[in-house]
């Protein structure tokens, strides 16, 4: 018979994270609202109608600011105040070679195959043109930084936000593929513009389908990892094909 184990070896669990949805819908409105004074801000001061790049880079900041102000309270907070632990933020050299397959594999087969399948409804409208204008609009510093926002920012801020937070949140109360499902859609749907209505169904539903990739990724790793270069590569791919096919 094995003898008793000592006092001192006797461990308890680690107690269970307290953050979930509730931190996640704060940190989506708190975020908009960020974003929505920046811009009015912006427009007050420069005179301008409409918000121009440097505008846009200005609420981009803000809105990133809510979104990671969110994942950090959730974390020191309620969690362990990791945010490898909490929400998966780690990696390994793999997960290049990973993330650019996915990637690759994304945009030549998943997100064509979506525009045939939707093309009797939709017809083929144009999705690229905000991006298009912004690469016009950037030069020299403008488009290093335009690279940076895209490659760099976006898929670390929003792999934690929706893939971190949202995604671990879900798989909580629910099996994890409607985890995977309504993280999904939710990232799909936080990619509207102002774009006609064909071409925003077009974009919401393709990003849909490469949320569900990316949820699915960092369910079956446990990291965040993969993810985050999957999106980068996929930024990168857009934009370099944009510059080099006006």
């Amino acid at each position: 018979m094995d003898p008793e184990p000592s006092p001192e070896t006797v461990t308890e669990p680690p107690p269970e994270p307290r953050w979930g949805l509730g931190d996640w819908f704060a940190g989506l409105l708190v975020s908009y609202a960020l974003a929505s004074l920046a811009a009015g801000l912006w427009l007050s001061l420069s005179g301008d109608e409409e918000v121009d790049l440097a505008g846009q880079a200005f609420t981009q900041v803000a809105l990133w600011t809510g979104m990671v102000g969110a994942v950090l309270f959730a974390s020191r907070r309620k969690g362990a105040g990791r945010l490898a632990e909490d929400f998966g933020l780690r990696g390994v050299w793999a997960d290049v070679a990973l993330g650019f397959g996915v990637a690759l594999a994304v945009q030549l087969v998943m997100l064509p195959a979506i525009g045939f399948l939707l093309q009797p409804l939709l017809g083929e409208p144009d999705v690229s043109e905000p991006v298009r204008e912004m690469i016009d609009e950037s030069r020299g510093p403008g488009y290093v930084l335009l690279l940076a926002s895209v490659v760099v920012g976006a898929p670390l801020v929003e792999e934690l936000f929706f893939r971190g937070l949202l995604l671990r949140s879900l798989q909580r109360r629910f099996s994890t593929a409607l985890a995977i499902g309504l993280s999904a859609v939710a990232f799909g749907l936080a990619h509207g513009s102002t774009l006609g209505a064909d071409a925003v169904i077009l974009v919401m539903v393709s990003l849909t389908a490469f949320g569900a990739v990316l949820a699915v990724l960092a369910t079956r790793t446990g990291r965040l990892g993969p993810g985050i270069m999957a999106h980068a590569f996929f930024n990168l791919i857009t934009i370099l094909y944009l510059t080099f096919n006006p």
